[in-house]
């Protein structure tokens, strides 16, 4: 319905005197102004301050504290010494109180000491998450955080850190640390229940000596010189992903739960550069039955970019392992599935070996690429067409429980 001329006009005439009349921002109590603050970023709540003097100290409880390029955009020419001067400026004038998570995003170098003062006052504010994002680390603090995330630096804990004792979950993302490094963070008592290590290129063994009475997951994802992981814990969930076989040796695997799983995401290609292929031997990780023996999902994520062909009885005869008998397994998926020889046989072990399995789903399709991959996985109809009929073929035929879906 369109309004009149005359009708419009009173309309706006009410507008008015309702915005004159009416509930203005600055009527607000000052803690709901404070929690409508608190929701903005550092950034423009500082900026707010601008606007009435009643609102001038109401960010200096800000509970959200991200400082990036993103955090002072009028800036231009946003280098280091700006960056260090405007962060510690902020801080000053925080009330240090009820912070529940700081983020420092920015490429520094040769600034411990300033790293060393937010660290301080994210001590002292009692943050619950710290993200440090940085460069050039090149040592450690104690930290009564919950959460952690630590990328793209160097990190090397002293042998008698004792630095996690709050700590929940931790993340290390592109962090050059050694493997006695890993091991000085696991040996200390801790509360650790999340674990993530990825692309931390210097890694070749991840070793706890002692306990984790709380770990429930881990994560590692592509660390390229890694050979093996030797844990003693209880976990719930094991996410692996890597481009070669690595041992995976877990001390304690009689009270994992009942609802843990492994996803494993495999890389196999070539190295042109240095004509060399790398090779691995999909059947190997059939020891996953045994390292985990409460499983109840199993998922096999399989990327390959090296020659490779179709099972066929010319190949010879399909090599077996003694049965492993898993009493929980229910469910696996396995993504990738080309019907190579050693792909054919680790998927017969799995269907033969698990007692109460319920579904088992094949697919030739890719799910997964390496983070690194310099060029698209080989993708073509013919790896589809050659997977779905070496399923069908060899695993189908072994499917006496009809639990085998091939997609």
């Amino acid at each position: 319905m369109t309004r009149k001329p005359e009708e419009s006009l009173d309309c706006a005439a009410e507008n008015r005197q309702g915005r004159r009349s009416g509930l203005q921002l600055n009527d607000l109590p000052i803690d709901v102004l404070g929690l409508i603050i608190s929701r903005l970023p550092i950034g423009d709540a500082i900026r707010t301050g601008l606007i009435s003097r009643q609102w001038k100290d109401l960010w200096r409880d800000h509970t959200m504290l991200t400082f990036s390029r993103a955090t002072f955009p009028s800036c231009r020419m946003l280098n280091q010494q700006n960056f260090i001067r405007r962060v510690d400026s902020i801080l000053q004038q925080h009330s240090g109180v009820g912070v529940e998570r700081m983020e420092i995003k920015f490429l520094l170098r040769n600034a411990r000491r300033d790293i060393d003062r937010w660290v301080k006052f994210a001590v002292a504010s009692k943050t619950k998450e710290l993200i440090l994002d940085l460069s050039d680390l090149t040592r450690f603090f104690m930290l009564p955080v919950m959460c952690l995330q630590l990328t793209s630096m160097y990190l090397k804990p002293a042998a008698d850190f004792t630095g996690f004792l709050n700590l929940k979950r931790l993340n290390l993302i592109g962090v050059n640390i050694t493997d006695e490094g890993v091991q000085n963070l696991l040996c200390s008592p801790n509360v650790l229940e999340f674990l993530e290590i990825s692309f931390c290129r210097m890694l070749i063994k991840i070793h706890a000596p002692h306990f984790l009475n709380r770990l429930k997951h881990l994560q590692v994802d592509c660390c390229p010189v890694l050979e093996k992981i030797e844990m003693n814990c209880d976990l719930a969930t094991l996410d692996f992903t890597g481009s070669s076989m690595t041992p995976l040796i877990f001390a304690t695997t009689s009270s994992l739960t009942n609802d843990s799983s492994v996803i494993c995401r495999l890389f196999e290609c070539s190295n042109f550069m240095l004509l060399n292929i790398r090779k691995t031997d999909i059947l190997d990780y059939a020891y996953l039955l045994e390292i985990a023996p409460f499983m109840e999902k199993l998922e096999l994520h399989m990327w390959i970019d090296a020659p490779h062909k179709p099972y066929s009885e010319e190949d010879g005869d399909l090599r077996s392992l003694p049965l492993h008998h898993h009493n929980h397994l229910k469910q696996v998926q396995i993504t990738g599935f080309f019907g190579q020889k050693d792909q054919v046989e680790l998927a017969l072990h799995i269907l033969c070996s698990s007692t109460v399995l319920k579904n088992m789903v094949i697919n030739p399709e890719i799910a997964i690429v390496p983070h690194d991959a310099y060029r698209p996985p080989k993708r073509g109809a013919h790896n589809f067409v050659d997977g779905r009929d070496a399923a069908m073929e060899f695993v189908c035929k072994a499917d006496h429980r009809n639990v085998v879906e091939v997609v």
